[in-house]
């Protein structure tokens, strides 16, 4: 949340503003304006939350019955037998399931993209030679 709020904070509101004068609707402003803005912070509460929510014990445990077993509560569980090796394997799983999730909100998400649209790869590199040149 904390992210995210401070990501609308930045948003200057002369780019509402310009998409309005642009005739451009609300979901328009929102997906091509706004969103592509927010894309870090997006991410970062995805993954914060994900994270979050795949280890933590404390509040789930609550949801663990005869049938159904949480990883982080059955990883807990070998570790207090003494079954480390099974505790690890677990882990291991855990760790490469939540790489791969984090990996795929990424790559929904996006990055983002700054800078001028159609501008050649070459004008942009001559331009930041000017710009080390001026400094």
């Amino acid at each position: 949340m904390r992210a995210g709020t401070a990501a609308f904070k930045q948003l200057d509101r002369s780019l509402d503003e310009a998409s309005l004068m642009l005739r451009a609707s609300t979901s328009q402003t929102l997906f091509k304006v706004v969103l592509p803005l927010l894309k870090p912070a997006l991410v970062a509460a995805l993954v914060y939350s994900f994270v979050r929510a795949m280890t933590t014990v404390s509040a789930v445990i609550f949801l663990v019955t005869a049938e159904n077993e949480l990883a982080t509560t059955y990883i807990i569980g070998r570790v207090g037998n003494g079954d480390y090796g099974i505790a690890l394997a677990y882990c291991t799983v855990l760790m490469i399931l939540m790489s791969l999730a984090i990996a795929l909100v990424q790559f929904v998400v996006g990055e983002r993209k700054l800078g001028r649209r159609g501008a050649a790869p070459s004008q942009q590199h001559q331009g930041h030679h000017k710009m080390e040149g001026l400094a």
